[in-house]
């Protein structure tokens, strides 16, 4: 026998080994030669959503520092349909190796499976966590003709005229959907929902007045309230973010319990190696400490999150503690 010198090189131990498991008719461990470290090929992350929207502006920000750190190519590869849930089931069933990962949201990780009547995926058992990207407040934005400045302008003016304002969401089932019902709720309000195919149509037909009110991410909406088209009332988080700085918090505004936070989450399907999930997290927490990574996400009103798998596990399972009773108690439904 030859061995030549390459990617086939044996040392001697290996020769010994490999000797001594012939005479006694052993079945080594594959493989003999050294196991491969991963990624040692481009890694696929799936965005369940179309390219240009929040979720996916993050999962290319942090993609381009994580192929640094691992050595391979992160590439970011779109998967829309179904509210994102397409994209999430092809990662489900895909290879346990790593090399197929998903960014995750609440909207397909928290709500989405929750509407469905067949669930494509469980969120929590198809999926590990490796790392919560980042998080974005919702704010609630009017239409200037409705003449609300603040939330508590909006409740009166609506409850001053049932049944006469509506509002739009990028979908049925979306979490601008089910922050319109829950606000309904706790407001005691009859906004009428419409539902279009995508935030991109609603918030236009925000600023044309065919709407009224949208529950939405800061982002798109910021050149609007800034040329007065339309006004951001209240943003559903406990602080104030620097993007609106003016802007109460729904806290402020009387409603403590109405907190809504968008999320980025990055998961790999159940089963993966534990080495591999820590590389992965490794990567992606020395992305979001690169000061111009966290700069470049706080544009778009994102907080750089970051920490432990375990932590990331734990965020889900709170979301989903969350956000299932509020699906399923809403009515509303993905089928």
């Amino acid at each position: 026998m030859i061995f030549e010198r390459g990617p086939t090189t044996m040392n001697r131990r290996q020769f010994v080994q490999l000797c001594a498991a012939i005479s006694f008719g052993v079945t080594l461990p594959t493989p003999i030669f050294g196991q491969e470290k991963w990624p040692a090929r481009p890694v696929r992350v799936v965005v369940p959503f179309a390219p240009g929207g929040t979720t996916d502006l993050i999962a290319r920000v942090v993609a381009g520092p994580m192929s640094q750190t691992l050595g391979q190519q992160v590439i970011v590869d779109n998967r829309a349909g179904a509210g994102g849930a397409l994209g999430a089931d092809i990662v489900a069933k895909a290879p346990k190796d790593g090399y197929t990962l998903a960014v995750g949201t609440v909207s397909t990780h928290a709500i989405g499976p929750a509407l469905m009547r067949s669930p494509l995926y469980k969120p929590d058992a198809d999926f590990t966590p490796i790392a919560v990207m980042a998080t974005t407040p919702i704010a609630v934005f009017v239409h200037r003709s409705v003449g609300a400045v603040t939330l508590a302008e909006l409740q009166e003016k609506t409850l001053a005229h049932p049944g006469a304002f509506n509002f739009g969401s990028p979908g049925n089932g979306s979490l601008g959907h089910l922050a319109g019902l829950w606000f309904n709720q706790l407001a005691g309000l009859d906004l009428t929902h419409v539902a279009y195919r995508g935030s991109a149509p609603a918030l236009q037909d925000l600023l044309a007045g065919r709407i009224h009110v949208m529950f939405d991410n800061i982002p798109a909406a910021l050149p609007h309230i800034a040329s007065k088209d339309v006004a951001a009332v209240a943003v559903a988080s406990p602080s104030r973010v620097s993007a609106l700085p003016d802007v109460q918090t729904t806290v402020e505004a009387g409603f403590p319990t109405f907190q809504i936070l968008t999320w980025t989450m990055l998961l790999a399907p159940a089963g993966t190696p534990a080495g591999v999930v820590a590389a992965a997290n490794a990567a992606v927490n020395a992305a979001l400490r690169d000061e111009k990574i966290r700069a470049r996400l706080a544009e778009v009103s994102a907080d750089a999150r970051g920490g432990s798998p375990d932590e990331a596990a734990t965020f889900l399972q709170a979301e989903l503690a969350k956000w299932v009773p509020i699906a399923k108690g809403s009515g509303a439904s993905m089928e």
